[in-house]
């Protein structure tokens, strides 16, 4: 099924469900509304066995989704009962960097254009911060940390930080040279 999950809670009723790398092209809005405690949802199916979003909230947030590709949600909210806006950049990032710089300047296009509308930004970036958080043969690739890092301080992101084992990611080549991350 799903192999990454993101949710943000607005309050203790308020709930938007995030989901990447589903690999399922044959569940549609529907689907997830009958099977979820939710009142709508949005879905970018895969292609093949690669990708696939899915995207819920319930009926205490009113969402419209302004931009997706097989990479990103882009979406503006409302919490009903506050009346606040606010912004939602949900994405699961190319895993092999090859549209990375396509991805971020959407990311950063949507949230350079709402200044004033808070912008909650989850799922899977596939990046990382500092040369650190890679253990493995070959070096973290110190370019695109500080791109990455630029990208983050320029739309006023802050890492809300991590608590569990120091990698959750692994080319898992334990017989040779394995990479973490």
């Amino acid at each position: 099924m799903a192999n990454h999950l993101a949710r943000l809670m607005v309050s203790t009723k308020a709930q938007v469900i995030f989901v990447s790398k589903t690999r399922s092209s044959c569940i549609n809005r529907s689907h997830l509304i009958n099977r979820f405690s939710v009142i709508d949802s949005y879905v970018v199916p895969a292609n093949g066995q690669s990708g696939g979003l899915w995207f819920m909230w319930n009926d205490d947030i009113t969402i419209t989704v302004v931009q997706s590709s097989h990479h990103l949600i882009l979406a503006q909210g409302v919490y009903i009962p506050s009346n606040q806006n606010f912004n939602l950049v949900c994405m699961y990032r190319d895993p092999y960097h090859l549209k990375t710089n396509e991805i971020w300047e959407e990311v950063s296009t949507f949230v350079l254009d709402n200044p004033n509308t808070p912008t909650f930004c989850m799922g899977d970036l596939n990046n990382i911060m500092h040369v650190n958080e890679k253990s493995g043969p070959s070096p973290a690739n110190a370019a695109r940390i500080r791109n990455f890092c630029c990208l983050v301080k320029d739309c006023g992101f802050f890492d809300l930080g991590y608590n569990g084992l120091a990698y959750s990611w692994t080319n898992k080549r334990f017989t040779t040279n394995p990479t973490f991350q």
